[in-house]
């Protein structure tokens, strides 16, 4: 007899299976596996479980290769991320706390980010579902979908940029592992802006255009010396920046003042890099 799950009820054992994954990879029984290994393995399950929940008689075309790409982006984003939670907050805190309560805060904030992860990666399957009715008939939630599906695209970029940082790569692999990452979430982010059965030369172009300006930018700043938080929060502020630019364009909003909100913007994030960088350190 076969069982039929609704889609929220897909949604959540994906999203129960990924959680899983996470946290399993990081026990002693993978001790033997590269942390490499275990990543890619992670990645190719969270491919087939992410298409799995959001298969229906509607996706095809290419919704099948664009769909699954934010919500694969936030589960591998934050299996990358969670090893480089603190084991211990020692040392990140102002004031003196015993070894236990350092041990119990740090243990709080795994969970505290695993419980994001599911609000986070449950919220994208909901994204690119509501995408997949959208482009074949109107809805109403649509506009909410696409500033949530921005938001987590941003957050995603943010943990890739994060990883990219800390491992202190070559100015040429800091240059291409950002504009893999970005081509893949500038992509998804603008083509959501039409819901187009056919990817446009426009959404190509502005996609790669994009990827293009953050990879040099992870280039040039590869040389300056800037600590990891700040690469990845300045490369994310230029994500949200462009992307947002090309969003309102596409949807003919692009006015003047929306343009000098985000030089203004640009402008400040260029002031506070330059004073946090510890130049002839």
């Amino acid at each position: 007899m076969k069982v039929a799950l609704s889609k929220r009820q897909k949604f959540i054992a994906a999203t129960i299976l990924l959680l899983a994954g996470i946290v399993l990879i990081r026990l002693g029984i993978f001790e033997g596996v590269s942390w490499r290994l275990r990543v890619a393995g992670f990645a190719l399950f969270s491919l087939p479980v992410t298409l799995i929940s959001l298969w229906d008689e509607d996706l095809s075309g290419v919704e099948v290769f664009i769909l699954p790409i934010l919500p694969i982006c936030v589960a591998v984003g934050s299996v990358l991320v969670y090893p480089l939670l603190p084991v211990r907050l020692d040392s990140f805190l102002i004031f003196n706390v015993s070894s236990d309560t350092s041990l119990l805060l740090s243990i709080l904030m795994k969970l505290v980010f695993l419980a994001i992860f599911v609000v986070g990666y449950y919220a994208s399957l909901l994204t690119s579902n509501i995408y997949n009715v959208a482009a074949v008939r109107g809805i109403q939630l649509l506009r909410v979908a696409q500033s949530i599906g921005f938001l987590l695209a941003v957050a995603s970029a943010l943990m890739f940029y994060l990883v990219i940082a800390s491992f202190h790569l070559s100015n040429l692999v800091n240059l291409i592992t950002v504009f893999g990452v970005s081509l893949l979430l500038a992509f998804y982010t603008i083509w959501s802006v039409g819901l187009q059965s056919r990817v446009s030369a426009r959404v190509v172009g502005f996609s790669l255009v994009t990827a293009l300006i953050l990879g040099q930018i992870a280039w040039a700043l590869s040389f300056w010396p800037v600590s990891v938080s700040i690469f990845a929060l300045f490369l994310t502020a230029i994500f949200y920046e462009a992307v947002g630019i090309i969003q309102y364009h596409l949807n003919e909003r692009l006015n003047r003042r929306v343009v000098n909100e985000f030089v203004m913007v640009a402008a400040v994030i260029i002031f506070l890099i330059g004073l946090t960088a510890t130049w002839g350190a």
